[in-house]
């Protein structure tokens, strides 16, 4: 009897540390597919904000066939006081805050200070990227521009 007493605690022995051991690949397999269903989740929310950005540059139709156009068309709609307008002709991502910092400048009647330099600028030689997709004016201040689907030219950062 002693034997089979013997072989019994062995195979609850056993079978203690096999159900323990599943328990933890079990818990370790767990938290590596909740990890990756995180990265998945995360990856998915990424590629939807590109297509949204994508979708709303393919509707932008914003903007100049030149970057000087494209400032032209910025200086007048500032002078106009059409913040809106004016804030449209930056990229799609810059665009809510260049209406917010317009209305402050005129708020704080800065409309002059902020319009010479750059009406000064568009005066100006810039230079292309390699690529002719940027165009950046660095005199008096710096300006830089994208060209943006199809073909038009979006104010990056003044």
């Amino acid at each position: 009897m002693a034997m089979k007493k013997k072989i019994k605690i062995i195979l609850i022995v056993f079978g203690v540390i096999v159900f323990v051991w599943y328990g933890y690949v079990g818990a370790v397999k767990y938290k590596n597919w909740k990890w990756w269903q995180g990265v998945k989740n995360e990856a998915a929310k990424f590629e939807k904000e590109i297509a949204d950005k994508k979708a709303k540059i393919a509707a932008d139709t914003y903007g100049g066939k030149t970057p000087q156009e494209t400032l032209d068309m910025f200086i007048a709609a500032v002078e106009k006081g059409d913040y809106e307008l004016a804030s449209k002709y930056f990229v799609v991502e810059r665009q809510e805050k260049w209406k917010d910092n317009l209305a402050s400048i005129i708020k704080d009647n800065k409309l002059n200070f902020f319009l010479s330099p750059l009406k000064e600028a568009k005066n100006n030689n810039g230079e292309y990227s390699e690529n002719k997709e940027m165009f950046v004016i660095n005199n008096p201040i710096s300006i830089d521009f994208i060209k943006y689907p199809p073909n038009l030219w979006k104010i990056d950062e003044i």
